[in-house]
C-alpha cells in the first residue's frame, strides 16, 4: 500500500468517529489494531485498519464489551459467534446509575475514564448516558428527600467531562471552531452536554454558553468572534424570541442551526424563515446527513 493510502490518528478518528484517545487506548491495552509507525513514532492507519475499527464498533453496538472484541475478530466466521445484546449496556448503565443515586462522587471520575477509554462516545451517549438520563429524570419527578443532591452531582458530572475532553482536543489541530449556545431556562438537560460532547469528541473547539436570559445580545457573539452558531434548547419559546431568531439568522446566514425539540416544536415558523434546523434527539440530530453536511461547512469557516 502507497503512503498516500494511509491516514494520521486525526484522519482515522474523523472517518469512524472514534476519539483519537479511544483509539491509543484499544491499541495499549486489549492490543487492538497496530498502525504503522513514522521514524517519529506517529501512528499511520491502513484502509484494513479503518476497517478493523468498523468491526469493532459494530460488536461494541451489540454490547460486546471492549476486552472480548479481539477474540471474535481472530475468529474465522465472526458475524455467528455472537448475537446482539443488552445485558453488557445494562450493566455499564446500573454502574452509573447507581454512583449517582448513591452519591458516590469518587467512583464516578474512573467510572468515566474507564467509559472513554473502552468505547466511542456516541456509543456511549445512545447505550448509556441517555438511557441513565431517562432513569433519572423518572426518579426526580417523585421529588423523593434530597433528589436535588443527585441532580447537582449529575450536572457537575457534564460540566466536568466536557471541559476534559475540551482540553484534550485543544492540545491537537481543530477541526473548527464554533458558537454552541443554550437558549433554555433552568436547569441546563443532558442532551445539551452530550451535544457538547459529541462535537468536541469529534475534533470541533466548542465555545459554549450554558445559559443565556436574552436571545437578543447573541449578536455579540459574532462581533466577539465571527463563527458558526449552535443553538440549543428543547422549550418551546415566545413570539418574541422567535422574532430574535429570524434577527440571528439575518447576522450569521447559513451558519447557524438549531437542534433540541426547539427543532421539532418550531419546525414550520423555522423552515419557513429558511433557518437550518435538525428535529429529533441528540444522537438522531448527530447521525443525521442535514447536521454532518452542516457541520462539514463549519471546516470551511474554521476560526482559531
Amino acid at each position: 500500500m502507497t503512503p498516500e493510502h494511509y491516514v494520521n490518528i486525526r484522519e482515522a478518528s474523523q472517518k469512524t468517529g472514534v476519539a483519537a484517545v479511544t483509539l491509543r487506548a484499544w491499541e495499549r491495552r486489549y492490543g487492538l489494531i497496530n498502525p504503522l509507525r513514522t521514524p517519529k513514532g506517529h501512528r499511520l492507519y491502513s484502509e484494513d485498519n479503518i476497517e478493523q475499527i468498523n468491526q469493532i464498533l459494530k460488536w461494541l453496538d451489540r454490547g460486546v464489551a471492549i476486552s472480548k472484541v479481539a477474540a471474535l475478530l481472530d475468529a474465522d466466521d465472526v458475524e455467528q459467534q455472537a448475537s446482539p445484546t443488552t445485558e453488557a449496556w445494562r450493566n455499564e448503565q446500573q454502574f452509573l446509575f447507581s454512583a449517582i443515586v448513591e452519591l458516590k462522587q469518587r467512583n464516578l471520575d474512573p467510572l468515566f475514564a474507564q467509559f472513554s477509554k473502552s468505547m466511542p462516545f456516541y456509543s456511549l451517549c445512545e447505550n448509556v448516558y441517555l438511557p441513565v438520563s431517562e432513569q433519572l429524570q423518572g426518579r426526580w419527578q417523585i421529588k423523593h428527600l434530597g433528589y436535588q443532591l443527585e441532580q447537582q452531582l449529575w450536572q457537575q458530572c457534564w460540566q466536568k467531562q466536557t471541559t476534559l475532553m475540551a482540553v484534550r482536543v485543544n492540545k491537537q489541530s481543530v477541526r473548527a471552531s464554533l458558537w454552541l449556545v443554550n437558549i433554555d431556562a433552568g436547569v441546563v438537560t443532558t442532551d445539551y452536554w452530550l451535544s457538547c460532547g459529541l462535537l468536541v469528541d469529534s475534533g470541533i473547539r466548542v465555545n459554549a454558553i450554558d445559559q443565556i436570559e436574552d436571545l437578543a445580545v447573541l449578536p455579540r457573539l459574532n462581533k466577539s468572534l465571527e463563527q458558526p452558531l449552535i443553538l440549543f434548547g428543547n422549550n418551546r419559546i415566545n413570539s418574541k424570541q422567535l422574532n430574535q431568531l429570524i434577527k440571528i439568522k439575518a447576522v450569521w446566514g447559513d451558519g447557524i442551526i438549531i437542534t433540541g425539540q426547539i427543532a421539532n416544536i418550531h419546525h414550520e415558523l423555522l423552515a419557513e424563515n429558511e433557518i437550518e434546523h435538525i428535529p429529533g434527539d441528540v444522537t438522531k440530530c448527530w447521525s443525521s446527513t442535514g447536521y454532518q453536511h452542516w457541520l462539514d461547512y463549519t471546516e470551511t469557516t474554521k476560526s482559531a
